[in-house]
């Protein structure tokens, strides 16, 4: 028995030892299996998840994570490595504990856990927080505000940095957590990590697609959109950018003409939110550092926050902070080598990071608002011209015409509409309003326009509006070649020269009436030389008859000497009948009428005229005929002319002695005007500095004129296609010289 007892007991001992192990490995199996359990449901519930339903199952998963391992808190912590910032996704508690009351940047809290975890990338374990090296003392009161004892953090990398921290907190020490604790811990937070990378991806591309789809409606409504409407929609783009990005203050300048100066000219905020006025900035000033980099250099700027305004721009601080701006964006838009325009975007209540993509995206929504202002500018120029053109074509009586050879179609403006007295619709429409008399000429000088004449065409009718109303106009009007397979079309101006032809009328009414004054005047101050011109003939007849009669009562009149006698009575008396004619044209009241004139003969009859006050006034005279031929002219209106100036002459010499008065009539050809008349005298000259002045309306320095005579000549000379002027001669005097087309010899 003792051998079988003593043989027995180590059998016994073997036989727990093995249950244990054996129990010990069942349970390491169960407990293998509930991890890959939870792992495998973990995994699936995440992968299903879409969207904002991601939070709700890493939620739960951090919750069953923290139940797996009989700890009280679950912590998911995201690492923003350009803030050097940690923030708390996710905490979560068991029953019966409190959530920690953690702030939203737990690298403030735990600085010494977030250069072990997030900088160095290592697994910190803390069993109990009395254990933590003295470094460590603001990890120590953060953990005991959040009444940890213990804790551990695990971080998860991407692309060799930490992307998540996954942790576990209990409210005791010594939780025994194992290094399978951390792998296992691990691996779970891949799995929580690859969801949200999965998460945010989908986010990224549903943020890319709805600031896509921003950007195209957008543009829509600008395509769509009146000059007037434009600033209204780039106003409602603003407020989606704020929608989209939440950011407070939307803001579209445009630089001004005082440098250093911009224009708040669209803005849109958020509710709550004092906006800034919409006014003229001089903010080289206010920020000269933002300014000479945005607008001067033509570089983006963005910062986050304050402390990232570098030191040289403490004055920008300083303002951005006094206007409550937390971060702010700033782009610039060049147009034609200089910066136009200035995209901002503020925020007043928050912190915000532009991300690279953010910011391209917000970059070329403004270069669509830049292309939408252009466009406007246009828009705005051409309605500033044609309201500018359309105002002066009312003003002017000028409207504007074009007519489609090939469809016969006719536009009009809204001037020759008025004109017309309606649209017309086609050219015939258009010839219907034209007096049958005059549509011969109007249809010829559009034939010849179209049938390779003289590209421009220029043609004074009338128009006979529907109401009777008839008006006078000139029709200007041009072909304009056609495309390849177009015919050719005739724009034109149509002019309404009713008032301007009624006062041309009226002035030449005015213009015969002080004509015919002025020869009544002239021919008053010439009577006694004709009388004198008359006394001669008509004593020569006198004496004449009666040399014959004694010749003929003493019967010895012999036939030869008879007929002398009566020969030169008949020249007498067609001499005095020659005086009485031109003495009955001038005073004649008749319209003017152009009709060939010889030269010579023009002359002498003026010299016939003028011969008596040359003499009664002592004036030497001296004609100087050089041209020959005729002239086509009104013979009594250019008399009148000649005789004018002579008188003029005659009247500058008055204060002379009576031997130095000498006035002379040359007559010559001038190759580039026709015919030139000059009349010199050597009297007192022109005392003006401008000689065209003598030629004004009422312009004279006799004490007796009215200063109507030369304007009178003037009117005549260029109403015959003449031209006249005054100048004074080299020595004493002045001369007056008028030029008249010639005919061909």
């Amino acid at each position: 028995m003792l051998n079988g007892t003593g043989a027995g007991a180590p059998d016994k001992e073997g036989g727990n030892l093995r249950a244990e192990e054996q129990g010990r490995a069942t349970a390491a199996a169960v407990d293998d299996l509930s991890f890959l359990a939870l792992a495998s449901a973990l995994s699936s519930s995440l992968v299903r998840a879409r969207g904002t339903q991601v939070d709700e199952q890493v939620r739960n998963a951090l919750q069953r994570i923290a139940e797996f391992f009989d700890a009280d808190r679950g912590i998911l912590c995201a690492v923003a490595h350009a803030d050097r910032r940690v923030l708390v996704r996710d905490c979560v508690h068991r029953v019966g504990a409190n959530l920690p009351a953690s702030g939203p940047d737990a690298a403030e809290i735990f600085p010494w856990l977030f250069d072990e975890v997030v900088v160095c990338g290592r697994v910190v374990s803390i069993p109990s927080i009395d254990r933590l090296p003295p470094a460590a003392v603001r990890d120590r009161a953060g953990l005991s505000g959040w009444q940890l004892r213990s804790a551990l953090f695990v971080p998860v990398s991407h692309a060799d940095a930490v992307e998540f921290v996954l942790g576990l907190g209990c409210s005791r020490d010594d939780p025994g957590w194992t290094d399978e604790t951390i792998a296992r811990l691990r691996l779970l937070g891949e799995t929580l990590a690859g969801a949200l990378r999965h998460q945010a991806l989908e986010q990224k591309q549903a943020d890319s697609l709805r600031f896509e789809r921003l950007i195209a409606d957008a543009c829509a409504r600008f395509a769509g959109a009146w000059s007037d409407q434009i600033d209204t929609e780039i106003e409602r783009a603003l407020k989606d950018v704020l929608d989209f990005t939440g950011a407070d203050q939307a803001g579209f300048f445009a630089t001004v003409e005082t440098p250093g100066h911009l224009r708040l000219t669209h803005l849109n905020h958020a509710e709550g939110i004092v906006p800034a006025e919409k006014q003229v900035v001089p903010y080289d000033r206010i920020c000269p550092w933002l300014y000479d980099r945005v607008v001067n250099q033509r570089r983006l700027y963005c910062f986050h926050r304050w402390d990232e305004i570098p030191i040289e721009a403490e004055v920008d601080r300083r303002y951005l902070e006094m206007k409550g701006t937390r971060s702010g964006l700033y782009i610039p838009y060049v147009v034609g080598g200089e910066v136009r325009h200035v995209f901002a975007l503020i925020s007043n209540t928050a912190e915000m990071r532009w991300a690279p993509v953010l910011v391209e995206r917000i970059q070329a929504l403004g270069g669509a608002f830049v292309s939408a202002l252009a466009r406007k500018s246009v828009f705005d120029a051409l309605r500033r011209n044609e309201e500018g053109l359309r105002e002066a074509q009312r003003i002017a009586g000028l409207g504007s015409w074009e007519w489609d050879v090939q469809t016969d179609a006719v536009w009009t403006s809204p001037q020759t509409d008025l004109i017309l007295g309606s649209k017309a619709g086609s050219f015939k429409a258009f010839m219907n309003r034209v007096p049958e008399d005059e549509r011969p000429a109007l249809t010829q000088a559009v034939e010849a326009c179209l049938s390779g004449g003289p590209d421009r065409q220029r043609i004074q009718h009338r128009i006979l509006a529907p109401g009777g109303e008839e008006r006078f106009v000139e029709n200007h009007f041009e072909r304009v070649p056609g495309g390849p397979a177009s015919a050719p079309r005739i724009f034109g101006t149509l002019q309404d020269i009713t008032l301007r032809r009624r006062d041309e009328l009226e002035l030449e009414g005015l213009r015969a009436e002080r004509w015919h004054a002025d020869r009544v005047a002239q021919i008053a101050v010439m009577t006694s030389s004709l009388a004198h011109e008359l006394s001669q003939p008509l004593t020569a007849i006198l004496s004449n008859a009666q040399a014959g009669l004694r010749m003929l009562r003493a019967g010895a009149l012999p036939a030869e000497e008879g007929e002398a006698i009566l020969e030169d009575i008949v020249a007498d008396d067609k001499r005095a009948a020659q005086v009485i004619e031109s003495l009955r044209a001038m005073l004649r009241r008749r319209p003017t009428e152009r009709q060939r004139v010889e030269i010579a003969q023009l002359v002498r009859d003026v010299m016939g005229l003028m011969h008596s006050e040359l003499v009664m006034n002592d004036v030497r005279f001296e004609l100087d005929l050089l041209a020959e031929g005729c002239i086509e002219v009104d013979r009594a209106q250019i008399q009148q002319v000649l005789i004018n100036l002579i008188m003029n002459g005659i009247e500058a010499m008055h204060e002379l002695p009576p031997g130095g008065r000498l006035l002379s009539l040359t007559v010559m050809r001038d190759e580039a005007r026709g015919v030139k008349f000059s009349v010199t005298d050597v009297g007192h000259g022109l005392e003006v500095l401008d000689p065209g002045k003598v030629f004004q309306p009422f312009w004279t320095t006799k004490t007796t004129g009215i200063g109507m005579g030369l304007a009178i000549c003037r009117s005549i000379v260029e109403a015959q296609g003449g031209r006249i002027w005054g100048e004074n001669n080299a020595g004493p005097g002045a001369t007056f010289s008028f030029t008249l087309p010639a005919l061909a010899r």
